[in-house]
């Protein structure tokens, strides 16, 4: 009877340790697949971290662009308020330039001939004071010629440096156009590549969450499957504890057994006066029949 308990415990044993081994290989392949999403996750998280750094950079470098266009537009403004002021300017000078035109004749230099040589003549030549006069009187006209000649010289080199400096500063505008276009092309870039980076970092965000998700699925059929192995070891354990239970137990009947035959044994040699053995005296003993 005892000997089919403990088959029958034999055999739990042996299902047990089968379901053990199977849990122990299932257990080992979802905490490969946990440890699989844990690390992706990590490593997807990482990146996330790498992208957020490059944000504040594009950000940065679009912010500072936009201020140099800011300041180019002002700086732009300012010349072409200064060069309005040299156009009124030059517009001014320039009729008045036209005004002398229409007062002077012959060249400058023409003028100042007549006018030494006519000096020429008072200095060189005995003269009298009608004579004198009337040549002073030809210089005086030319000497007004001449200041009008050195007035729109001086005019004529006022236009020169205002067309030269109103030149500059139509050259300094397209430059800062061509500066602000480059840097307004710039800028929208680093804007683009921002707004790149932060979608980037949205969708790793959503994959490190999504294998994030996929850890705690496989974490939780780790902690299932461990649960379960565990309570299999437990089971068995126990089942192993009653077969020794029972072994013991048939150890004790079998010595029962032995001490009874030790003892008849020995009553039958007392009874035919017979030499017992050690053994056999200590079953009587035990049975408290010496």
């Amino acid at each position: 009877m005892l000997s089919d308990e403990v088959s029958l415990l034999f055999k739990k044993i042996s299902d047990l340790e089968n379901q053990v081994i199977f849990l122990k290989e299932k257990l080992s392949s979802v905490e490969i697949e946990a440890n699989k999403w844990v690390s992706k996750r990590d490593s997807l998280n990482e990146k996330c971290k790498r992208i957020w750094r490059e944000i504040p950079l594009f950000k940065s470098k679009r912010d500072q662009l936009n201020q140099e266009i800011k300041n180019l537009k002002v700086k732009k403004e300012k010349l072409r308020t200064g060069l309005k002021e040299k156009r009124r300017e030059y517009d001014v000078l320039k009729e008045i330039e036209d005004s002398l035109l229409e007062k002077t004749f012959g060249s400058e230099t023409e003028i100042r001939r007549q006018i030494e040589k006519l000096d020429w003549i008072i200095q060189t030549n005995p003269l009298t004071t009608n004579e004198e006069m009337q040549i002073i009187n030809k210089i005086r006209p030319l000497e007004q010629q001449e200041i009008l000649h050195k007035q729109l010289s001086n005019i004529r080199k006022e236009l020169k440096k205002l067309r030269l400096n109103m030149a500059t500063t139509k050259l300094q505008i397209k430059e800062g156009n061509n500066q602000i276009v480059s840097f307004v092309s710039e800028s929208q870039e680093n804007h683009l590549q921002m707004l790149e980076k932060i979608k980037e970092v949205k969708e790793v965000k959503a994959k490190a969450n999504h294998a994030h998700q996929r850890f705690l699925e496989y974490a939780k059929h780790v902690q299932e499957n461990h649960s379960k192995y565990g309570v299999c070891v437990k089971k068995i354990k126990h089942l192993t504890f009653q077969i020794n239970q029972i072994e013991k137990e048939k150890r004790r009947l079998r010595a029962d057994v032995e001490l009874e035959e030790q003892r008849k044994i020995a009553e039958k040699k007392l009874k035919d006066k017979k030499k017992i053995s050690l053994e056999e005296f200590k079953a009587l003993m035990k049975k408290d029949l010496v």
